[in-house]
């Protein structure tokens, strides 16, 4: 960690060495060029409203996919699968919001898939990710950090 100064008060930061942040761009790179342009189009459209949203998000390829973090934490996470899209929500227990109006979406546990970027489908994504950004400190759900599995105890 690095001591980064801040009007006059002192907060920490972590120190991404340069090498890390060229290889996490090159990373998203090469994922969004890899995909089909309607899918590259679409994906793009919600990474976008991420940023706009969320400025101060920090964008990074973990868990084989874009992530943003707010706080130093994940919150959200954007997939492109063989057979659809996907908007991950990693404090997923803020979904329950939604879920009168997820009814109707191809949906898991912290992930909400769609074909195709629709008006109908992003106004209801554009709700979710200011929602989640807004309410994360209420969430119970943490992300495991990279490289750990859930352990289970035993009796």
């Amino acid at each position: 960690m690095r001591i980064v100064p801040d009007s006059g008060s002192i907060s920490f930061a972590t120190f991404n060495p340069p090498e890390k942040m060229c290889s996490t761009r090159a990373q998203l790179q090469d994922y969004f060029e890899r995909m089909p342009e309607e899918r590259r189009e679409a994906l793009g459209t919600l990474r976008g409203l991420i940023k706009r949203t969320w400025p101060d998000s920090d964008e990074d390829f973990a868990y084989g996919m874009p992530t943003y973090h707010l706080d130093g934490k994940p919150v959200f996470g954007l997939a492109d699968q063989k057979h659809f899209m996907a908007l991950h929500v990693i404090p997923y227990d803020l979904l329950s919001a939604f879920k009168n109006e997820l009814r109707t979406m191809d949906c898991g546990k912290s992930c909400i898939r769609f074909r195709q970027l629709d008006e109908a489908t992003f106004a209801l994504l554009d709700r979710v990710v200011k929602y989640v950004g807004s309410q994360r400190h209420l969430s119970r759900i943490t992300a495991r950090p990279m490289g750990q599995r859930k352990t289970t105890l035993s009796a």
